[in-house]
């Protein structure tokens, strides 16, 4: 996985996938589909405990309007700075950070290009790798 290989082989934090809950306060614990974590004391035996680097989630039809909308609120809310929307189905990565409480879109890739997230130089996600063929 390339997450894996950036972060956890380049000790620059550990990548997680679902199911590993992210507990932002009491009654904000989500399950997103994959986790960055760089300040390693959050994580504990119940899961995340606080804002990770980065949420991805991985959108379906079924959850797409809530990924983008309710669950970018909150993640907001409890400062998650850097959010990321795969989408499978339209074959599109796109990353967000964010600035002044809001999601700004940074890049974006569809099809076979690559994405190169701008808060993480050397990271670079082939998106070819990602699609099925």
């Amino acid at each position: 996985m390339i997450l894996v290989k950036f972060f956890d082989e380049g000790s620059r934090g550990r990548a997680f996938c679902a199911p590993t809950d992210v507990i932002l306060s009491h009654e904000d614990v989500f399950q997103p589909d994959l986790i960055v974590v760089t300040l390693l004391t959050q994580i504990a035996r119940r899961g995340i405990e606080g804002p990770p680097t980065v949420i991805i989630e991985i959108l379906s039809s079924s959850t797409a309007e809530y990924d983008r909308t309710l669950k970018a609120e909150r993640y907001a809310f409890f400062g998650v700075p850097h959010y990321w929307l795969v989408d499978p189905e339209g074959r599109t990565f796109e990353c967000y950070a964010l600035e002044n409480g809001q999601y700004v879109l940074q890049t974006s890739g569809r099809d076979r290009d690559t994405v190169t997230p701008p808060a993480f130089p050397g990271l670079t996600i082939p998106l070819s790798e990602i699609w099925p063929h």
